[in-house]
């Protein structure tokens, strides 16, 4: 491999890492934002997503330039194309963050249901997902990576329970219909969230061991 491609390998790998952080910071300022009821943090979270829409197309082009230019061996190209997969995944995320800090800001002025203390715990198993799957993609850690996958279905179990809180309490104040289902709205996006996490995790092991695990598919793919 040539030193120019070395080079630009690492940049991709560094730039995808920094592009995770900012996305998981997203997440996050978006549900503080939600909690707290601040109107200010979410419109700045609104506002940091063209930087992540910026970052992601950087990131696309050097990888096309790498595919073109470079000539890479399999083991590489399955770097640039799970890379690839990753950085349109972490933009979505990017999205789904930018969708919870709008709702953020439309439930501001109102108090809001208790329920919304189940949505900070989900939003931070949600983070974890996809900070260990940004993770398993910096140390090639295939076995984390499929920890990773497995946690997607607790998610969608807690995502099942928060729908019927949800509407037990809205039995309870029916004037609050539009807040429940902003709430769920939100939920929703979170569990999205993990599944594009998931998705990452599962492209960490096609890149290392060749092997497609999506919907259950196990198939070891030759160079």
């Amino acid at each position: 491999m040539n030193e120019r491609m070395v080079e630009m390998l690492d940049k991709v790998h560094k730039d995808l890492v920094l592009l995770a952080n900012e996305v998981e910071d997203a997440i996050y300022k978006a549900v503080q934002a939600l909690e707290t009821q601040n109107k200010e943090q979410a419109k700045q979270v609104r506002k940091s997503d063209k930087n992540i829409n910026f970052h992601e197309v950087k990131i696309e082009k050097q990888i096309f330039e790498l595919m073109a230019l470079q000539q890479p061996v399999a083991t590489d190209l399955r770097f640039m194309v799970s890379a690839l997969k990753m950085n349109n995944d972490l933009e979505r995320i990017g999205d789904h963050a930018k969708s919870i800090s709008k709702i953020a800001v439309k439930l501001s002025r109102e108090p809001l249901l208790e329920p919304v203390n189940d949505v900070t715990s989900l939003a931070k198993i949600v983070r974890g997902m996809l900070r260990d799957s940004v993770q398993s993609f910096i140390n090639r850690d295939t076995q984390l990576a499929r920890n990773v996958r497995q946690r997607d279905k607790n998610i969608d179990k807690l995502n099942k329970k928060f729908h019927k809180l949800i509407y037990k309490k809205l039995k309870e104040k029916p004037d609050k219909i539009k807040q429940g289902f902003a709430l769920i709205n939100v939920a929703q996006h979170l569990e999205r969230i993990a599944d594009l996490a998931k998705n990452i995790s599962e492209d960490v092991v096609f890149m290392q061991e060749a092997k497609i695990i999506r919907y259950g598919i196990d198939k070891q793919k030759k160079n």
